[in-house]
């Protein structure tokens, strides 16, 4: 080509205003529309792409460099923000929910049977039911029995795990419930009335006093120990368990119900101020710290440069060359050329 056409050529694609420019990027465009997708993308390269693009160093590079910053800016903004979950979730959606949490399976969780030893739990829990019983029994009306009880909380204290009174203190204790029974003699009606009130009394707080006793329970040494005994136990039985088991619960749920209320859960939670404000902040944040960034660059952090180059050449080109052969394509550089 002459070097006077080749100049006309370039200063025509490169003009401010080029109507074949656009008119040969519009074909471009279009010819990629009408393609098959397998056309564009190698499915078996790409996919060994991705996995050895999928190496820990990079996998910690991206959380480190987006997801810990992305976290962080979701959590300044939520903490800023009177919105309600309620108000992201459609009102056909809470119906569909609430229809799922009553008409649906109960999951089985058959792979959660036999993870924790119910020995570790006893040891656990013991102390805890311990205090609590005899909080309600310090309330009855029964002449002595407090004594009793303090005497059993000290010797649940001083025995540790089990909790079991003492030979001498259980004697004492059957001292002073023969005195009581002989207390109560006689009282028949007025003394069941003074037990229900005292139960009445006692029901009131047993919710504080268990979570008090309970709190306590885990502060403690030997609670600390024995909930890492059973965190220990139950991470190793879950690590154990068949994929095939551990999906069974999911498998039974009515799958369609779940994804159409997600997708309602969606479709209207992007429109609301909370959400759209939160994705322009985050694209936002991407742009700021990516997008001046070549994609040949992206590309060569991420070890998969040379590979992407190979494929995308091959794959484009086999695009490329239908449109080339394209009667309309040769009519546009008919015309370039006589510009």
């Amino acid at each position: 080509m002459p070097e006077a056409s080749k100049d006309r050529v370039a200063h025509v694609l490169s003009a401010e205003e080029s109507p074949l420019r656009d008119e040969l990027v519009a074909m471009v465009v279009d010819h990629a529309l009408d393609r098959a997708l397998s056309e564009f993308v190698d499915f078996t390269a790409g996919r060994d792409i991705v996995v050895r693009a999928l190496t820990r160093e990079n996998l910690s590079r991206i959380f480190e460099r987006h997801v810990v910053p992305g976290f962080e800016r979701y959590t300044d903004r939520v903490g800023a923000s009177s919105e309600t979950l309620g108000g992201l979730v459609p009102d056909m959606a809470r119906a569909r929910i609430l229809n799922l949490l009553r008409e649906g399976p109960t999951p089985r969780a058959a792979w959660a049977r036999n993870m924790v030893d119910r020995a570790l739990l006893a040891k656990l829990f013991a102390p805890v039911w311990v205090n609590l019983f005899t909080s309600f029994a310090k309330r009855l009306p029964i002449p002595g029995l407090s004594a009793v009880t303090s005497a059993a909380a000290g010797a649940t204290s001083s025995s540790g795990i089990a909790g079991r009174l003492s030979r001498s203190v259980q004697e004492h204790a059957e001292k002073l419930v023969d005195r009581g029974r002989s207390a109560m003699g006689g009282l028949g009606a007025e003394f069941e009335k003074r037990v229900q009130a005292a139960a009445k009394e006692f029901s009131d707080g047993a919710a504080e006093i268990f979570r008090e006793a309970l709190d306590a329970r885990l502060k403690s040494p030997e609670g600390r120990a024995l909930v890492s005994q059973i965190t220990e136990q139950a991470f190793a039985r879950l690590m154990d368990e068949s994929l095939a088991n551990l999906h069974e619960d999911a498998r039974r749920a009515n799958v369609a119900e779940i994804l159409t209320a997600s997708a309602e859960i969606v479709g209207h939670s992007v429109t609301t101020t909370f959400v759209s404000e939160t994705i322009d902040a985050e694209v936002a944040a991407f742009v700021t710290s990516q997008g001046n960034r070549p994609m040949r660059e992206v590309l060569d952090e991420l070890g998969v440069l040379a590979d992407v180059r190979a494929v995308s050449v091959a794959q484009l080109s086999e695009v490329a060359r239908g449109l080339f052969a394209a009667p309309a394509f040769a009519d546009w550089v008919g015309r370039l050329l006589g510009a």
